[in-house]
């Protein structure tokens, strides 16, 4: 049985694949803080409930719902920078436009920095405990199978 096949470290690689794409996405609104009407955005939250739902592991909850439509991140004017393929593997990755754009330039630009710093500040916290669960998770698995 691989790794990936247990319902708990399936959703740990998930939850850190989601963070990673989120870091991406505020990378992206950062780059774009001097663009002319560019609005921030950000990847919708991960439900807890579709991972389990789409787990294959036995152990898993049944019946929860998997899948779900995802969109892609569309550019409002060419000079968006990544704008044209934001994941990078050629996934789609659903993502929102801010709720809380609360300063917006005379350009029409909305992107905060200092927000967009808190919220890269709070997606590298939940990375690294997200991260060193998963090592902990290994490491006593590793001591159950000696």
């Amino acid at each position: 049985m691989a790794m990936q096949d247990l319902t708990l470290m399936s959703a740990m690689l998930k939850k850190m694949d989601w963070h990673e794409e989120r870091q991406k996405i505020i990378a992206q609104n950062i780059a774009n803080a001097d663009s002319v009407g560019y609005r921030p955005m950000d990847i919708k939250p991960l439900d807890f409930k579709q991972i389990l739902g789409g787990s294959t592991s036995t152990l898993s909850m049944s019946a929860a719902g998997s899948g779900g439509g995802a969109m892609s991140l569309a550019a409002t004017s060419p000079t968006h920078f990544g704008a044209e393929n934001m994941a990078g593997s050629g996934q789609k990755v659903p993502t929102t436009k801010q709720k809380d754009v609360y300063e917006v330039a005379p350009a029409g630009n909305a992107v905060v920095l200092e927000d967009q710093l808190l919220r890269m500040n709070e997606n590298y916290t939940d990375h690294a405990f997200v991260s060193n669960l998963y090592q902990k998770n290994i490491a006593m698995l590793k001591m159950a199978l000696k």
